[in-house]
């Protein structure tokens, strides 16, 4: 389960996961000793079948310049505990190994509420949540793993919160990147999920932490071909719709050039009218002056040629008038001489 490591422990246990075993419960006696193990310098790992099928589940056990050694049967929290502390030297404190033994029952308790009601017991047990964060980290981060895979299929957001507080308690923790790693891929985060996997995988967990990554993988790489699909698709309608938007601003500009042309044309065509109406206007007042000064001209020439008439006529009269006196004097001088002849006659 977990990976070499430059520095490994001196102990080793590895837990025999085959079928016979995997039967009885070794995955889950798998993390019951690894949380039971969690820094106490012993490394636990799965195994392949140790050959004591039937007897199981079995627990091979290396120690450096000691000879392997086959322990079965742990199929009990008792028989996990005397495991460590006989073959490998770890003796539990005694809270530890009272939160241990509910951890134990809860993998293999079958109902959920009775899992959720033992989890809280566990909580309980280290003096509640907040307490148990703040003065047992290392066991409020496997709790909290816990219940993170617990609710992780149900409500993945809360999953994700308290598989993201297990890897802050514990930082070191594979179990709790695992954790943090199904409920972002339960939320459709499948790049953060994958990182997460990654994690794992870097700090031990090799079963788990590789399945996640291969499944992740495939989905991160399904991601990032919708999202560049998406993205094209986005990108294609953007261009549509910046293409139409210029389509339509030329249309509106055409439009507009079109009706500043025709209220220029009009415009002209209204100042050559006006300026035509003048010029008519203006030719009428001149015409009407012309023929005005014409029948002004005319009506001074009548006047004139009546003056002149007048005056002709005047003079005529007075000559002749001049003439008849002067032939009357010249009647009555003729008169009188012949009145004067008689007279002398």
């Amino acid at each position: 389960r977990r990976a070499p490591q430059a520095g490994m422990a001196a102990k080793q246990i590895h837990v025999c996961t085959s079928t016979d075993c995997g039967g009885k419960g070794s995955s889950a006696l798998l993390k019951d000793l690894e949380d039971l193990c969690a820094g106490g310098g012993v490394d636990v790992q799965a195994s392949t079948c140790l050959n004591h099928c039937g007897k199981g589940p079995n627990v091979q056990i290396v120690a450096k310049g000691k000879a392997n050694k086959i322990v079965e049967k742990i199929d009990s929290f008792k028989a996990a505990d005397k495991l460590l502390k006989t073959e490998v030297g770890i003796e539990v404190k005694k809270l530890h190994k009272q939160v241990g033994e509910i951890k134990y029952d809860i993998r293999r308790t079958k109902a959920a509420d009775e899992r959720k009601d033992k989890l809280q017991k566990a909580f309980k047990a280290l003096g509640g949540e907040d307490k148990a964060v703040s003065q047992e980290p290392r066991m409020a981060s496997q709790l909290l793993v816990m219940r993170s895979r617990e609710v992780v299929a149900k409500s993945a957001s809360d999953a994700m919160q308290d598989a993201q507080r297990a890897t802050e308690l514990c930082p070191d923790a594979a179990s709790a990147f695992i954790a943090l790693s199904m409920a972002l891929e339960k939320l459709g985060k499948w790049a953060e999920a994958l990182q997460a996997a990654d994690a794992a995988v870097e700090k031990g967990d090799i079963r788990e932490g590789t399945s996640l990554q291969r499944r992740l993988k495939d989905k991160v790489k399904e991601q990032d071909a919708a999202d560049a699909k998406k993205k094209a698709d986005e990108e294609a309608e953007e261009a549509k719709k910046k293409a139409e938007v210029e389509a339509e601003q030329r249309k509106k500009e055409e439009a507009e050039r079109k009706r500043k042309a025709a209220a220029e044309a009009k415009k002209k065509a209204a100042e050559a009218k006006k300026k035509a109406e003048a010029d008519a206007k203006k030719k009428a007042e001149e015409e009407a002056a012309r023929q005005k000064a014409e029948e002004e001209e005319a009506e001074r020439q009548r006047l004139k040629e009546e003056e002149e008439k007048a005056k002709a006529e005047a003079e005529a009269k007075a000559k002749a008038e001049e003439e008849e006196r002067l032939k009357k004097e010249e009647e009555a001088r003729r008169q009188a001489e012949e009145e004067q002849e008689r007279q002398r006659e």
